[in-house]
């Protein structure tokens, strides 16, 4: 058997072992279907527009700390990885410039924690309930 023809045969076996190991599960006509959420955000019908678009923006600006806390990370990564090659070269210019970058990471990475949590806080006013952090 050629190389072509093994791999071929035994990527269709893998392909295939779902169907054969769910082979013994009852039809779906016998059980109930699972409950599918089809709120958008985490909003309900009972909920007021207000409290529906302070849930889309909490998931929002969640996504955007994710986003900033993963960017902070690396420039800070980058800047201390640079920081320290440039630091046998007498200091200077290359040394104030990745020092620079740690702190405006900081910075961006506070100022994206600050803007959650005023969110959360204005969200509280707003709604007049108590949101979960």
């Amino acid at each position: 058997m050629k190389l072509s023809q093994i791999i071929s045969l035994l990527t269709l076996f893998f392909l295939l072992v779902p169907y054969l190991s769910f082979a013994q599960i009852s039809p779906p006509e016998l059980t109930n279907p699972p409950e599918i959420p089809t709120s958008f955000f985490g909003c309900t019908e009972t909920d007021t527009l207000r409290v529906c678009i302070l849930k889309i923006l909490d998931k929002v600006l969640k996504v955007i700390l994710v986003i900033a806390l993963a960017f902070a990370a690396l420039m800070i990564a980058w800047a201390g990885i640079s920081y320290i090659i440039k630091g046998g070269e007498g200091g200077g210019d290359k040394q104030t410039q990745a020092k620079n970058r740690i702190i405006y990471a900081a910075i961006g990475l506070a100022i994206a924690f600050l803007s959650w949590v005023i969110t959360v806080i204005l969200a509280q006013i707003i709604s007049g309930t108590e949101q979960q952090i």
